[in-house]
């Protein structure tokens, strides 16, 4: 792991340690989503600080995350599944594209991302002539993520990418 990463898991970890105390105190889901996008954000800019080059600039860096988690070698592969939670490469490797889809959901929760109409936890929308608080919307990722395997599984992996990035950077 180089410098550049140990500074973003830094904040990384800070980001986590804060959903982490909003999971536990069971706070509304638009603070947990915001801490969360931040999380798989911030996780994703310090996995691609390892070429030692700035990563690009953009707010979707999870999806490549979890991808670049793959194309890695064999026995890499095999580390990382472990990791993770999953028996085996080829476990860790099929689940990547069925979770995709709410992983680039998760994305774009951020504010640029998200569009001027589209539901964020951080801003009323749509801009210019505000329906929706996002303490009182119904978020429907949220539900995906706590109400489905898929979605808790998907919990889990970002807390162990997050904890054990030191053995995977």
């Amino acid at each position: 792991m180089n410098s550049f990463q140990t500074l973003w898991w830094a904040q990384t970890q800070c980001d986590h340690q804060v959903l982490r105390l909003l999971r536990r105190s069971d706070a509304i889901a638009c603070q947990q989503l915001h801490y969360l996008q931040m999380v798989t954000e911030k996780l994703g800019k310090a996995y691609f600080w390892r070429s030692g080059k700035p990563p690009r600039k953009s707010h979707a860096s999870f999806v490549r995350f979890l991808q670049a988690l793959d194309d890695r070698s064999d026995q890499d592969r095999t580390r990382i599944a472990q990791i993770m939670g999953f028996g085996r490469a080829d476990d860790f490797e099929n689940w990547i594209p069925t979770i995709t889809p709410l992983a680039y959901d998760l994305e774009r929760l951020a504010p640029q991302l998200a569009g001027e109409n589209s539901p964020n936890p951080e801003y009323p929308w749509p801009v210019r002539a505000p329906a929706h608080a996002p303490v009182t919307y119904e978020f429907d990722i949220w539900n995906k993520l706590t109400n489905t395997g898929r979605g808790r599984q998907l919990l889990k992996v970002i807390d162990a990418a997050v904890v054990e990035f030191p053995k995977y950077a």
